[in-house]
């Protein structure tokens, strides 16, 4: 059974109680990605202050995620190599100059920041989940090992869109059906906690998984994961 619309408390406690594997977005999952993208434009403007040709880093940053999400609508193959030849192509620059940029400003420089914006109560929501005899497996569409340890939140299994054998962003079903062979589950077994209906709600729904969307807003019931501890009373 698959939910557009937040669940009940009784549909959620279902969901997760009847889980054996329990499938985590990063990126606006497991940490709060608009206080993070705060800290990452201060850092940058500051970089930026102290050479006015570096401002082009402010227009390469915005291409590179402007047309990777153009990857992902359009479910292309190879987005290894076209996340960085695609802007290239549009900033007439070697696809390797935007890899140079994208790597320290994407994948490193935020890891520092990932424990201090991690949402509240997700480490004692992965130990009830582990101490119940629960598989805990993470689906990104980024590179999520260096994410997990900065954020100190281990998983039974981790899958990259970017991952050779994958190749493909999300809704493409192909990581999340990678994922689940590796672990040895079924899609009804499962549920997916992410926090974008047209990604992952998407991929679930593909592969008609349970999931469960976690909205940074008022209306939902259950904003931190120390909400979600009331759901595992057994635990």
């Amino acid at each position: 059974m698959s939910h557009n619309d937040l669940p009940s408390e009784m549909q959620s406690h279902q969901q997760i109680n009847s889980a054996r594997v329990v499938v985590f977005d990063v990126d606006g999952t497991l940490y709060d990605a608009r206080r993070l993208r705060r800290r990452m434009l201060t850092e940058i403007l500051l970089y930026c202050l102290g050479d006015p040709r570096r401002l082009t880093l402010l227009r390469t940053l915005h291409v590179y995620r402007c047309e990777r999400e153009k990857l992902a609508d359009q479910e292309a193959t190879n987005i290894i190599a076209l996340q960085y030849e695609r802007p290239a192509a549009l900033l007439q620059v070697p696809p390797g100059e935007i890899e140079s940029k994208i790597t320290p400003w994407i994948h490193k420089r935020p890891l520092r920041h990932l424990e201090t914006t991690r949402v509240s109560g997700v480490r004692r929501f992965f130990d009830h989940l582990r101490d119940s005899g629960r598989k805990l497996g993470v689906l990104s569409d980024y590179p999520a090992a260096s994410k997990l340890e900065a954020l100190g939140l281990p998983a039974d299994c981790v899958v990259a869109s970017t991952d050779p054998e994958v190749n493909r962003l999300k809704p493409h079903p192909a990581g999340l059906e990678l994922l689940i062979r590796k672990l040895d589950a079924d899609p009804s077994e499962c549920l997916l906690i992410g926090d974008r209906d047209s990604r992952d709600g998407e991929v679930a729904r593909r592969l008609e998984m349970p999931y469960y969307l976690r909205v940074a807003r008022a209306s939902d019931p259950y904003r931190e994961f120390t909400d979600y501890l009331e759901l595992l009373p057994h635990f």
